[in-house]
């Protein structure tokens, strides 16, 4: 009897039994380029990818938060492992890099998976070869000859304006031409992109070297949409800075700012999640009608050696 009622309960654990998130063994995040292959030969203008994410979470949502174990986004760089040559930061497995302003002929992409806060992960850096040679090539523009030192203005929303997690910013330069598909590429007077932080405190920031913790994008147009629905609601500053195709600051250009109170956004505390940030398993019922039948076999287990 005592050894039928034992096997019903490990058989009920055993079989009944889904482990929680939080007890199994996090892998580490790692990145697959599916394509473009390496060695491919690229006949198209823009390059095309599609990539694999494992043991790691793409957040579009806490871009330019604290970084989170096992999430973020993706880092693309051509021809070298820096800022300079980077194209953009990506949050989804598909994207496409532009090709205007790539010379014909071999380069190296590399892409590795970054943190919230733009740290790159050395340990999932992969690099792929390519033969460029697009049928309709986009050479990059003439350097502008500028009359001035290039200004940005803040349009909308206006300073001090209340607004809901997810809206459109407009903004109008001066002496500058934003473009994204030159991000990364040679530096081009009178060209480049824009920085958009949160809370950033633009006076620690000293010559080349940026902090990207609270940067939530690297739009390269007058209008863009802005996510903050995982920002506590509250007040808020947003920094537009005007920067060059390598990412580095324009000398002379100042950066505009604006306050907002965020409201409809997340609460000041990001939600606690499983060991691949998701939410941690529950234990199913029959896990716990197991752990019930099992006690209840060694309680009359114990009970009867005692009377023996």
């Amino acid at each position: 009897m005592r050894q039928g009622l034992l096997g019903a309960a490990l058989m009920a654990l055993l079989f009944g039994m889904k482990i929680p998130h939080q007890a199994l063994a996090a892998g580490q995040p790692s990145l697959k380029v599916i394509s473009p292959a390496d060695g491919a030969t690229i006949t198209s203008t823009d390059i095309a990818v599609t990539v694999e994410v494992s043991d790691f979470k793409l957040a579009p949502e806490h871009v330019g938060l604290p970084d989170q174990e096992g999430e973020g986004h993706i880092h693309v760089m051509i021809d070298g492992m820096n800022m300079g040559v980077l194209f953009n930061f990506y949050t989804d497995t598909t994207f496409t890099l532009p090709g205007e302003g790539i010379a014909p002929g071999p380069h190296t992409l590399i892409f590795d998976l970054a943190s919230n806060t733009h740290m790159d992960m050395p340990d999932t850096v992969q690099e792929v070869k390519i033969n460029y040679q697009p049928t309709t090539p986009k050479p990059a523009p003439a350097p502008a000859a500028t009359a001035g030192t290039p200004e940005v203005q803040i349009i909308s929303p206006a300073d001090g304006a209340t607004v809901g997690p997810r809206f459109t910013m407009e903004v109008k330069p001066s002496n500058f031409t934003p473009a994204l598909d030159l991000e990364g590429k040679p530096n081009l007077a009178g060209y480049g992109h824009y920085h958009v932080f949160v809370d950033m405190d633009m006076s620690s920031m000293s010559g080349d070297m940026m902090s990207m913790a609270g940067m939530v994008g690297m739009p390269g147009s007058n209008s863009f949409p802005v996510d903050l629905s995982a920002w506590p609601a509250g007040k808020h500053t947003i920094t537009v800075e005007l920067v060059q195709n390598d990412h580095t600051p324009i000398e002379g250009a100042n950066p505009a700012m604006i306050a907002i109170s965020l409201q409809g956004a997340a609460p000041a505390t990001l939600p606690t999640t499983g060991g691949d940030n998701t939410p941690a398993t529950p234990v199913p019922p029959v896990v716990l009608f197991g752990a019930v039948l099992l006690t209840g076999a060694l309680l009359l287990r114990l009970w009867t050696t005692r009377r023996t």
